[in-house]
């Protein structure tokens, strides 16, 4: 375990040999050889800090108060029980020798009463080291001052030739091995690790300790047993499990824009990648499930190769081992490419999508698509909120500061004065420094270690009522012995306890006690004040910094989107509501037209259904803004299948006068009438050299030409004066016209209509007027014209009083004419059936309307009535949006205190930790913290929108007039139930204080047909309760689904499904054990064992110690771990050391006491 922490928290690598011979030996009061360390000794490790300060005081020349004044708060507020020493040295002398010495009277330090020690306090196993003995006593016996000369008086009874174990013995005993610890770098700006290493690890140091005169210096690599020490290189900038970076900040910032970029750019909304090579396999399951494991593999790839790599980059210069000047300018650059670029130079590619511009140039039918791709998804989610883009660019800000920061540092240095100034400690604090909280955990340790030996002696007291019981007792026991003898009641056990008895008992009787501490605002308080880091040593993990930090800028995209989603819904809704409500048109006043009602087709009409439209041929324009009013449209698109057919619906507006046709020619069409005119013009203008096409076109502009009124051949020359393609019409075109349509006569078709030639001439000029060519094409495959603005078109046969008007929609254009077409009337803003004026006298338009009024209308204001209005949209939106954004920081903000809470339960052990047998499960699969950022920022983002969007969703079914009623009766029932079990509940605390006395009957009658009647109402009542929890259920879900600190399923389920917070406990756990205040501790006491080896912590000190501990907390002793000692053999070993060493003992007792006569002696001449 040591091995693996040392590891882990500073990368040196050793191995257990090393361990157990470099650090275990002595320090562990082993002798190289212990294959493990217990609480007793860990505790006794523990304690050599504050037994180094209190020894310091006892054994310094100056006054108490001279050195307190002296200090600073920091140091004030660190110091130990400055008598504990002497009041553990008191039970150890009174435990050991019945009370026969105390710290006024010592003992002399012999071997015999080092083994009496031992035997009282359980070390049976070091009872017959001699060697160890001596050493202990060698360690207590030196004098107080190894340079004191000879003539030097000694003080307290000491004697180089018959120690004492008095206070300063004692003292010297527990901490002369560790006076190379130095208390000042408790209160120095810097992390453990520079504590002990200084100039580096691999750097030569000084042990600090003068031995014979002589400064003994470290090789550059310490060898044991002919290996080295090594530390190798660990990325300490990517260490988010034992934080050993420089700033926390700089991890923030890191893990902001590697989770937004991924956000923003690599389109996490638009579904899993396809395999676009694949799509054209057969469309099986088997398919379907190799496109999802293609795309799910490209998706890791792309995040674990790209994430990997920016991370990796952009946290180059925060590790705190790595000081190369090198990597915060590489860093700089990283934050260049990766975080400016991609938002100033848009980028398309397989990886990811930064292109803002793409979405617009996508037509708005394609957004709306269900069909479009990934990447135009992608692209206009890019467009719609490319104001969230500009985060990225305070990420970056922020990372140059800090990598600026780290490049100054590395240059410059930075000194201990400089540490301590108030705008550098300032600007720390704003960089979240991981130095500064590694200063707050050593002061922590420090605190804590001393509040546990202040707490463990204040056991060792006897309080208030403890000392009237046992004056109680005294008494008691004087007037049972007649008074003769007070002293005769500690005979009978009912004297003075053992302080260690009392605090086995005070021990074992506050075992189950806890205090309670405060809640969220407590923790946060606790928290931003740094309280928590210098009493508790509270060091939350980087990772849940970030993740917490990431949280709350999410907070603002979360909200932003739904806002926007919200407001576009509400916008699209109130456009919706108004172009549904009949307003009166705004026309255009520079252009009219006119139709002929007669030239008129209305679909569908044969099957009595009215469509609220017609399609007119020969529709006129008349003004002089008419020509650039349209534009080229998709009939489709506006119009869809309101008129069915596009092409069929124009051509049937042809259909009356092609069935004149047929009845004049017997069923001859007019393709086959225009085709024998086109043969003969063909024929004539060929013997001019004009092709069959130039002849065709030649006679259809002629004749279109030569039949026009003179109102439009004005509007003709008017529109197209300036238009090369479209001469003016003169008088000579006329006449040359004239001409040329004259060409066409009954005698064309004397060949193919011999007798109907005026039949067939008639049909001509027919077919002629409607289709304008000798070669009419399909309207499919005109071009469709829309106007830009709405037209209004009267019926030709109007009057100044009676008229019918309509409005100019889909149109194709006379070829030949511009200024006429055929168009579909009716439509206007997107509404049909936009006739007015007289249309009674017109019977098809009458009929469109009466159905209209009987048919369209009722469902529309029906239709209409079911779409709520804007305000309840918008109290919706409010509503919805305000709820998430409070669950939304009621999580985000619940973080850190949970994280403090459960910290302080394991610690305490209101959280079962060690002693629990499911405690192991959290050290295993610890690659599960992984998923820690991305389940918070997921976790937010579903909860808030489920949060949302079901506060939303109740609140518009409480105002939207349809649901209203159903939720008022629903609420009405909910009510009912309520007040029902209101009743019930006055009821049963009624009848349960009548027949019940806890869990026993007092009337087992009335109790008996009580609980019989409410079983029977239960069965109804409890289908409420079922549905109450279920709705409680999805309501504390939706809530707590962001929330990974906390189970949502309980406990012991057949299968344990949640394993979220287990991974948030995961992590508390795997950066305690880097980052508590004892293991940081530890960690320093083992970094100074490998530095200084056998110059610091010897096996007597720290066998000095354990006694210490042992007699300061006696219920450490079930800890211990020893090894089985043959008690018979121990007997007679220490029967036979006590017969050689009683003279000893005498001889010196009387020397101790010859003295105390002496110096006796001495104050009384000093007197007088």
């Amino acid at each position: 375990d040591v091995r693996a922490f040392l590891l882990s928290r500073y990368g040196i690598q050793l191995t257990e040999t090393q361990v157990r011979e470099v650090i275990f030996r002595g320090l562990a009061g082993g002798e190289g050889e212990d294959e493990e360390m217990d609480i007793l000794e860990i505790v006794a490790i523990l304690m050599i800090p504050m037994l180094v300060k209190v020894s310091d005081a006892i054994l310094g020349s100056d006054s108490p108060d001279a050195r307190l004044s002296s200090m600073d708060e920091d140091k004030k507020r660190l110091l130990p029980p400055s008598d504990i020493i002497e009041d553990v040295l008191q039970d150890i002398l009174h435990d050991t020798t019945d009370g026969a010495y105390d710290v006024e009277h010592p003992p002399p330090l012999t071997p015999a009463l080092l083994r009496q020690i031992f035997l009282e306090y359980d070390e049976l196993e070091l009872v017959r080291d001699d060697d160890l003995i001596q050493q202990m006593i060698d360690m207590a016996s030196e004098s107080s001052s190894s340079s004191m000369d000879d003539d030097d008086t000694l003080k307290d009874g000491e004697s180089k030739s018959s120690p004492v174990l008095n206070v300063k013995a004692f003292a010297k005993a527990l901490t002369m091995d560790t006076n190379l610890y130095n208390p000042e770098n408790e209160t120095r700006y810097s992390e453990v690790y520079n504590d002990v290493f200084p100039e580096g690890f691999e750097e030569g140091v000084k042990i600090g300790e003068e031995t014979a005169g002589k400064s003994k210096t470290m090789n550059r690599a310490p060898s044991v047993v002919g290996e080295t020490f090594q530390k190798i290189t660990t990325f300490s900038h990517m260490d988010y499990t034992a934080d050993n970076f420089v700033h926390v900040i700089h991890v923030v910032l890191v893990w902001l824009v590697v989770v937004f970029s991924y956000f923003f750019y690599m389109s996490p909304v638009s579904g899993v990648p396809k395999a676009e090579f694949l799509e054209d396999e057969a469309d099986t399951f088997g398919t379907r499930v190799g496109f999802s494991v293609f795309g799910w593999t490209v998706t890791m790839l792309k995040l674990v190769i790209v994430g990997s790599t920016v991370s990796f980059l952009l946290a180059l210069g925060n590790g705190l081992f790595q000081k190369s000047i090198l990597e915060p300018i590489v860093g700089l650059a990283s934050v260049v490419v990766l975080v400016f670029l991609p938002y100033y130079m848009p980028e398309t590619n397989f990886v990811f999508n930064t292109n803002f511009s793409n979405a617009t140039n996508v037509t708005d039918s394609s957004h709306n698509t269900t069909n479009a791709t990934d990447d135009s998804a992608h692209e206009y989610f890019l467009y719609d909120f490319k104001e969230l883009f500009d985060i990225m660019m305070i990420f970056g800000v922020l990372l140059v500061i800090v990598q600026l920061k780290n490049l100054v540092t590395i240059v410059f240095g930075t000194s201990d004065k400089l540490k301590k100034n108030p705008a550098f400690m300032m600007l720390e604090n704003f960089l979240g420094s991981n130095v500064k909280r590694a200063y707050g955990s050593k002061q922590a340790a420090v605190y804590k270690i001393n509040e546990m030996a202040r707490n463990a002696y204040d056991l060792h007291k006897l309080d208030e009522k403890a000392a009237e019981r046992k004056e109680l007792k005294r008494e008691v026991s004087i007037e049972a012995t007649g008074g003769q003898n007070e002293g005769e009641g500690e005979k009978t056990g009912l004297g003075d306890k053992s302080s260690r008895a009392i605090a086995l008992q005070k021990y074992n009787d506050l075992t189950d006690d806890s205090d309670e501490v405060g809640g969220v605002i407590w923790a946060w308080k606790e928290y931003i004040s740094g309280n928590l880091g210098v009493t508790e040593g509270v060091w939350l993990p980087s990772r849940l910094i970030a993740a917490n930090v990431i949280l709350f800028f999410t907070i603002f995209v979360v909200l932003y989107i739904c806002t926007m989603i919200f407001t576009g819904f509400i916008w699209g809704i109130e456009e919706f509501f108004d172009a549904a409500q009949l307003k009166e048109v705004i026309y255009n006043t520079d252009c009219f037209s006119e139709f002929d009602y007669n030239d008129c087709y209305f679909p569908f009409e044969e099957a009595a259904f009215y469509t609220g439209v017609a399609v007119c041929r020969d529709v006129s324009l008349s003004g002089p803004g008419c020509d650039d009013l349209f534009e080229e449209a998709d009939p489709e698109s506006t119009f869809g299948s309101a008129i069915g057919n596009m092409c069929d619906s124009f051509n049937a507006a042809f259909a009356p006068f092609e069935k004149q046709v047929g009845d004049l020619l017997g069923g001859a069409s007019c393709p086959y009438v225009l085709d024998a005119a086109k043969k003969s013009v063909v024929d004539v203008l060929g013997a001019y050299n004009y092709s069959a096409e130039d002849s065709e076109l030649f006679y259809n502009v002629c004749y279109r030409y030569t039949y026009m009124e003179d109102e439009d051949i004005s509007k003709f020359n008017e529109w197209f004066d300036d238009d090369t393609y479209y001469p003016d019409i003169t008088e000579e075109t006329l006449a040359d016209c004239g001409i040329v349509a004259s060409i066409v006569s009954p005698e064309t078709f004397v060949d193919s209509y011999q007798g109907r030639e005026e039949a067939a001439f008639a049909g001509f000029q027919i077919c002629m007027d409607l289709y304008k060519s000798l070669s009419p094409r399909p309207f499919c495959e005109e071009p469709f014209y829309f106007p830009t603005e709405s037209i209004i078109t009267y019926e030709k046969n109007r009057t100044d009083t009676e008229f019918c008007y309509s409005y100019l929609s889909l149109c194709v254009a006379d070829q030949y004419n511009p200024s006429r077409g055929t168009c579909v009337i009716g439509e206007a803003d997107g509404r049909y059936y936009r006739f007015g004026g007289a249309y009674e006298n017109y019977p098809s338009i009458n009929k469109t309307m009466n159905h209209y009024q009987i048919f369209v209308e009722p469902t529309e204001q029906s239709f209409l009535s079911l779409f709520p209005a804007p305000w309840m949209l918008t109290l919706t939106a409010a509503i919805g949006i305000t709820s998430g954004l409070i669950a939304a920081l009621a999580t985000s903000l619940v973080y850190v205190p949970s994280s403090i809470h459960t910290i302080l339960k394991f610690r305490s052990g209101v959280i079962p930790s060690l002693k629990d047998p499911k405690f192991i499960s959290y050290r295993k699969n610890l690659h599960n913290q992984t998923y820690m950022i991305g389940s918070m920022f997921w976790g937010l983002i579903i909860s808030t929108g489920m949060v949302t969007f079901l506060t939303a969703g109740i609140t518009f079914l409480l105002v939207w007039p349809i649901t209203r009623p159903i939720v008022v009766e629903i609420a009405a029932q909910v009510l009912g139930i309520a007040i029902t079990v209101a009743v019930k509940v006055v009821l049963c605390f009624l009848a349960m204080r009548t027949a019940y006395s806890g869990f026993y009957r007092t009337k087992p009658m009335f109790a008996n047909v009580f609980n019989v009647a409410l079983e029977c109402w239960a069965l109804a009542l409890s289908l409420a309760f079922v549905a109450g929890r279920l709705a409680k259920f999805l309501v504390i879900t939706s809530f707590y689904v962001g929330r990974i600190d906390r189970p949502v399923l309980a406990d012991g389920l057949f299968v344990q499904v949640d394993k979220l917070p287990l991974v948030f406990r995961q992590n508390l756990l795997s950066t305690e054990s880097h980052r508590h205040p004892y293991i940081e501790m530890l960690g320093q006491m083992y970094l100074m064992k490998l530095r200084h080896r056998e110059h610091f912590s010897s096996r007597a000190g720290s066998i000095w110690r354990l006694l210490f501990v042992s007699a300061l907390m006696p219920w450490l002793k079930k800890k211990r771990i020893q090894d089985d000692i043959n008690i018979e053999n121990l007997r007679s070993f220490v029967e036979k050391e006590n017969q050689g060493s009683s003279k000893q003992i005498q001889d010196a007792s009387e020397e101790v006491t010859l003295q105390a006569h002496k110096e006796n002696a001495d104050r009384a001449m000093e007197d007088l």
